[in-house]
């Protein structure tokens, strides 16, 4: 049944109108036995509100969603990313500490221990002064020099040298370069030195022990000839030893006598 003016917005009403020109009440017809009249709640003036509340109410849940989705990712990668860099910072690793060079001792310059030994490779007896003193606390020798032959007093290349522990029977062995120099690193000894044993091909197994060389660059070259020749017909090899008492690198020159 059509009322004279719609509920929602008070426009005046025809009797035959169905629904109101100027909001969406609407107004069916009722059974007139029985009574009937429209839905109140379409009647109602807050009845217009309702489709746009509906509407926008669903539109803020959906931003809402989006938004808490949104945040939660952003979240999650924050942390990965946190945590992948901190799993993936390069560690930058510190500079090795040399043993050897952080024992250095402040301006102490590199010594040299000469033991001579009998033809069973024995050490020689030797009064106190002659007593070796203990090794160095060092990490390694760095053993070097040069080669070169007692009569020309020229570098010897391919010379082989062999550093050995006569203790363990351990040895080590180089070669000189091309300009008579050798360099190798060995494992330190404690209380006694390597013998070195050199060998080249024209020359005797004999060297001169380097603590006997000082003076032989300033003999003239039939004196230097005489002591090769003494060294070439001396039989038995008596090899001299090496020992290093600091972190410094230990310089030995060794002469060979060419043979007769």
């Amino acid at each position: 049944m059509t009322p004279d003016r719609c509920p929602g917005c008070g426009t005046k009403l025809e009797p035959d109108m169905l629904a109101c020109p100027n909001c969406p009440m609407s107004f069916p017809e009722g059974d007139g036995d029985s009574g009937a009249t429209a839905n109140p709640l379409k009647e109602s003036k807050y009845y217009q509100f309702v489709f746009p509340i509906l509407f926008f109410g669903a539109i803020a849940m959906i931003v809402w969603y989006l938004g808490s989705g949104l945040m939660h990712l952003g979240q999650e990668s924050a942390q990965s990313n946190d945590s992948g860099n901190l799993s993936g910072i390069p560690r930058i690793p510190a500079p090795p500490s040399h043993p050897a060079e952080s024992a250095k001792p402040p301006e102490e310059a590199p010594t040299v221990s000469i033991v001579a030994v009998d033809e069973n490779g024995a050490p020689a007896a030797k009064g106190a002064a002659g007593r070796r003193p203990p090794a160095a606390a060092v990490a390694e020798w760095r053993l070097r020099g040069t080669v070169y032959d007692l009569t020309t007093l020229k570098p010897l290349g391919g010379v082989s040298l062999v550093f050995a522990d006569e203790e363990t029977n351990a040895t080590i062995k180089t070669r000189s370069d091309s300009q008579g120099r050798y360099r190798v690193i060995v494992p330190p000894l404690d209380g006694r030195g390597y013998a070195v044993a050199i060998d080249k091909n024209g020359y005797a197994t004999n060297y001169l022990d380097p603590s006997n060389e000082d003076g032989v660059r300033e003999k003239d070259a039939e004196e230097r000839k005489a002591m090769a020749r003494d060294l070439s017909s001396t039989l038995g090899a008596a090899h001299a030893t090496v020992q290093s008492e600091s972190a410094e690198p230990l310089v030995t020159d060794f002469y060979l006598a060419p043979r007769l």
